[in-house]
């Protein structure tokens, strides 16, 4: 985990010396997507569970490089017997630039029906979630309005199921790869 971070604060120091110099027309809303596959297996069991997530984003940006952007997240689960979950949540990310490439940071908070159980969301009608999200990235543009939006994402979340005697809390960490058509 370490290499990874270090990986992408390089990146993200490289990308903001670079998005100075160049320039995109300035847009207004951004909307996005992404789409993660995870599989969980455990070592002692045959089964395993698959689920889709597909993030959703609707980015407005209100002052200069500030972007308000909601966000909803469906896990569909691809495994019979699994409940889908959901995570709604609000972002405020400032990008650097409107250039070529243009990194990002940002945090948000967010609520749901979902929680974090190895790596993947597990959901139900009486699981209740909340998270922070801390998040950091590039867009790299495509032409003049679109661009592939590489991101990592540290969640801290808080959740209470049936099962659990009070709340409990967790961390997920997340890289997302994705495509933003500005407009």
């Amino acid at each position: 985990m370490k290499k990874l971070s270090a990986l992408l604060i390089g990146i993200l120091f490289v990308a903001t010396a670079m998005a100075s110099a160049q320039v995109v027309p300035l847009f207004k809303f951004e909307l996005g997507t992404s789409v993660c596959y995870y599989n969980l297996k455990f070592d002692d069991d045959t089964e395993s569970l698959d689920y889709l997530n597909i993030p959703i984003r609707f980015g407005w940006y209100f002052w200069k490089g500030l972007e308000l952007e909601p966000e909803v997240q469906v896990f569909i689960p691809m495994t019979e017997g699994a409940e889908m979950a959901y995570l709604l949540q609000g972002h405020l990310l400032y990008n650097f630039g409107r250039g070529g490439i243009v990194p990002f940071i940002g945090g948000g908070a967010g609520i749901g029906n979902g929680l974090p159980f190895y790596g993947v969301i597990e959901g139900g009608t009486d699981y209740k979630s909340f998270l922070y999200v801390g998040m950091a990235g590039v867009k790299f543009m495509i032409g003049n309005s679109a661009a592939i939006r590489l991101e990592y994402r540290f969640n801290r979340f808080s959740w209470e199921s049936p099962f659990a005697l009070e709340k409990e809390w967790g961390n997920l960490h997340n890289v997302l790869v994705g495509v933003s058509v500005f407009f």
